[in-house]
C-alpha cells in the first residue's frame, strides 16, 4: 500500500512562502499602525489650535478689558466673571474662577501693544501668538469710555 504525502521539499517551500506572506502583512499592519497614531496625533494639535482659536478669539471680543498681568498673562475682565490665559513655551492655561483649560500648543512668540505704553501692566488693544508658525492675531477696540480712563 503506497501513502500519499508531501515530501520534505514541499513542506518547506510551504513554509517559507507562508513566512513571507506573513511578514509582508506585519509589515503592512505596523507601518498602518504607525501612521494610524501619526494621524491622531496631527490631528489632535489641529484640534486643539482651532479650539483655542476660536474660545480666546470669543473671550477677546467679549472682554471689557484686557489686561497684562506680566509677561507671560493676560487677565480679561468680563462684567461678571474675569478669564486668565497663562503663556507658556509648551502649553496654554485658561482659567475662569476654578476651572482650568489646558490647551497643548507651542508658542514661539507672543508680541502685545498696550494702550498706554508708559504703564508696565495696561490695557492691552492688540495681541498676537504665534503658534507653530501660525500666526493669530487679535485687536480689541475699547470705545472712548475707557480710553478716555485710561
Amino acid at each position: 500500500m503506497k501513502l500519499k504525502a508531501f515530501s520534505f521539499l514541499e513542506v518547506m517551500v510551504a513554509i517559507v512562502i507562508s513566512g513571507m506572506v506573513i511578514s509582508t502583512v506585519y509589515t503592512a499592519y505596523v507601518f498602518t499602525y504607525k501612521q494610524f497614531f501619526k494621524y491622531a496625533s496631527i490631528k489632535a494639535e489641529i484640534r486643539d489650535y482651532f479650539e483655542f482659536s476660536q474660545v480666546f478669539n470669543t473671550d477677546f471680543e467679549q472682554a471689557k478689558t484686557i489686561t497684562k498681568m506680566d509677561e507671560k498673562e493676560v487677565k480679561m475682565q468680563w462684567l461678571n466673571k474675569s478669564v486668565a490665559y497663562e503663556f507658556d513655551e509648551n502649553y496654554i492655561l485658561r482659567t475662569v474662577d476654578v476651572h482650568v483649560d489646558t490647551f497643548f500648543l507651542i508658542n514661539s512668540a507672543i508680541e502685545l501693544n498696550l494702550v498706554d505704553p508708559s504703564k508696565e501692566n495696561g490695557l492691552i488693544d492688540y495681541l498676537r501668538i504665534t503658534v507653530k508658525e501660525q500666526s493669530l492675531s487679535f485687536y480689541k477696540n475699547y470705545g472712548a469710555q475707557i480710553n478716555m480712563k485710561e
